[in-house]
C-alpha cells in the first residue's frame, strides 16, 4: 500500500530522522528571571544606579512592572550616560525576552542635578499587561508537552511561554505540537494551522509565542469533540468485546468494517465513522480514537521510514506496548478481515523505521 501523508501531516513539516531523536530526548531546566535594582529610600518608585548593568536592571524593572514611565538616578556614574542609555535600551529591545516580546520603544531624557543624573523614561508597549501576565514559565520538555496538549484540548488560539534556558528550534517546536495534536484524535481536526514566533531571535533566554488557527470556532470544536466521542462509544456498543475487554485485533476489525481504505480518502475520524473511506492518517486517527474510548492507550508516532516522514501508532496490548502501522490497519479494510501485525522496537527498527524514542513508551 502506498503511504500517503495527509495535508495536516504535511503542515507539520516533519523531519524526524534518527539524528533528530537525540535532540527530542533532551530535557532542560528553567529558572525564574530575577532583576536586581536599588530604589531611593524617600521614593521607592525612583531607582538608582551606578553602573551600566544596574542601569539595564533598573529599566528591566519598569518593563517587568509594565510601567508606562519610570525615573532612574545615576550616582557616581563614570560612563557616557547618553551612549549607555542608548545601548541599554537597544539591549532590552533586542536581547531581553520580555523586552523583545512586549516593548515597542523606550524613550528617555536626562537632566544633570548637582550630584547625579536623573533619567526619565517613557515606555511604549506592543503587548497589554494582561498578555504579559499570561506568559507561562516552562521548566522542561514534559511541561511544554502538557501545555501544548492543554491548548489543543481547549481549542486555544494563543499562548506564550518563557524559557530561561532554550536551545530548541522552531521546527522542533512544531513537531512537538503536532505530536500532541495527533495524540488527541477528538480534537485533531483537518486544516489546523500553527505558527511560532521566538523573542528574541537568538539566545538561550527566549519567549516562545504560539498561534493556532482552527477551521471552526471554539464552540464548534467542543461540540464536535463531544459528538465524535458519542459516535465512537455507540460504535463500540454495537460491537462489544468477546471477553471482558477489547483486544487490538477486535478494535481494528471494527474499523475495517467501516468505509475502507482509499489513498484519497478522509483524514477526519468523524467522516470515517460515518462510513467514508479513510486515507492513512484517517485510519490512524480513527484507530487511535477507538483504542482510547475502549480504555486502551494509543498515541501517534511521528517518525520516519528511511529518509521519508512516516506516522504510525503505539498501542497497549496484553504483552505490553506495540507499534501498529497504518498499512496493517488498512489490510482487509472494508471486510473486517486480515491479520494485525504488531511490532516491538527492535522489530520495527530492523524494518528501517526510526522515531524519537524518548517521547514514547518502550515496546519491548
Amino acid at each position: 500500500m502506498k503511504k500517503r501523508m495527509g495535508l495536516i501531516l504535511l503542515a507539520a513539516a516533519l523531519a524526524l530522522s534518527s539524528g533528530c531523536a537525540a535532540m527530542l530526548e533532551r530535557s532542560y531546566v528553567s529558572a525564574t528571571t530575577h532583576v536586581d535594582y536599588d530604589s531611593e529610600e524617600e521614593d521607592p518608585s525612583i531607582l538608582r544606579a551606578e553602573t551600566y548593568q544596574s542601569l539595564v536592571n533598573s529599566i528591566l524593572y519598569f518593563v517587568e512592572s509594565h510601567a508606562a514611565t519610570g525615573t532612574i538616578r545615576l550616582y557616581n556614574y563614570t560612563g557616557d550616560v547618553e551612549a549607555d542609555l542608548a545601548n541599554a535600551c537597544t539591549e532590552i529591545l533586542n536581547e531581553d525576552p520580555l523586552g523583545a516580546y512586549a516593548v515597542r520603544d523606550i524613550r528617555y531624557d536626562t537632566t544633570r542635578i548637582v550630584t547625579y543624573y536623573e533619567v526619565n523614561l517613557s515606555l511604549i508597549y506592543s503587548r497589554s499587561s494582561q498578555e504579559v501576565e499570561a506568559i507561562r514559565s516552562v521548566s522542561g520538555l514534559s511541561e511544554l508537552r502538557q501545555a501544548f496538549s492543554d491548548l489543543v484540548s481547549d481549542g486555544g488560539t494563543h499562548a506564550a511561554f518563557r524559557f530561561s534556558y532554550f536551545s530548541w528550534t522552531e521546527q522542533y517546536l512544531e513537531e512537538l505540537f503536532w505530536l500532541e495534536c495527533y495524540s488527541d484524535p477528538l480534537h485533531a481536526v483537518p486544516d489546523v494551522q500553527v505558527a511560532f514566533s521566538l523573542y528574541p531571535d537568538s539566545g538561550s533566554q527566549r519567549i516562545v509565542e504560539l498561534t493556532v488557527t482552527w477551521p471552526r470556532s471554539g464552540w464548534d470544536l467542543s461540540q464536535r469533540a463531544a459528538l465524535l466521542a458519542q459516535s465512537t462509544d455507540a460504535l463500540l456498543e454495537e460491537h462489544p468485546p468477546e471477553g471482558g475487554s477489547y483486544t487490538p485485533a477486535e478494535l481494528i476489525r471494527i474499523l475495517r468494517g467501516l468505509g475502507g481504505y482509499d489513498e484519497a480518502g478522509s483524514q477526519d475520524p468523524a467522516e470515517v465513522l460515518a462510513g467514508q473511506s479513510a486515507d492513512d492518517m484517517g485510519l490512524l486517527l480513527t484507530a487511535e480514537l477507538l483504542f482510547q474510548r475502549a480504555g486502551l492507550e494509543a498515541s501517534m508516532v511521528l517518525g520516519s521510514l528511511g529518509q521519508e516522514p512516516y506516522c504510525w501508532l503505539i498501542v497497549e496490548t496484553e504483552e505490553g506496548y506495540r507499534h501498529l502501522l497504518s498499512q496493517d490497519i488498512g489490510a482487509g479494510a472494508g471486510s473486517g478481515e486480515g491479520s494485525l501485525p504488531l511490532y516491538t522496537d527492535d522489530e520495527l527498527e530492523s524494518l528501517g523505521y526510526s522515531w524519537p524514542a524518548g517521547l514514547h513508551q518502550a515496546c519491548e
